[in-house]
């Protein structure tokens, strides 16, 4: 219990460190900052846009992968069990 409390942990505290790290690489400069700051939340829109990008691609992998494993158990219980398909 305590390793996966652990493993927890460490994936949060991994994932907080990413998007504090990469949030400042897509920072606009020059005189877009300075119309950014005119507006206030330019900055604010885009940093939470490409957290969105980032989340949406992720959960379509997640997805994906889901659909994936779930194709291949039903394939090997069919196997093992010996029922034909539906």
């Amino acid at each position: 219990m305590r390793f996966i409390l652990g493993l927890l942990i460490g994936v949060c505290i991994g994932f907080a460190a990413s998007v504090l790290l990469t949030s400042g690489k897509d920072e606009p400069s020059g005189s877009q900052a300075a119309e950014g700051r005119a507006n206030g939340t330019s900055a604010g829109k885009s940093a939470f846009s490409g957290l969105r990008e980032q989340f949406d691609e992720a959960m379509g992998e997640a997805k994906k992968a889901q659909r994936e494993a779930e194709e291949k158990m039903t394939e090997r219980y069919r196997k093992i069990v010996g029922r034909p398909d539906k």
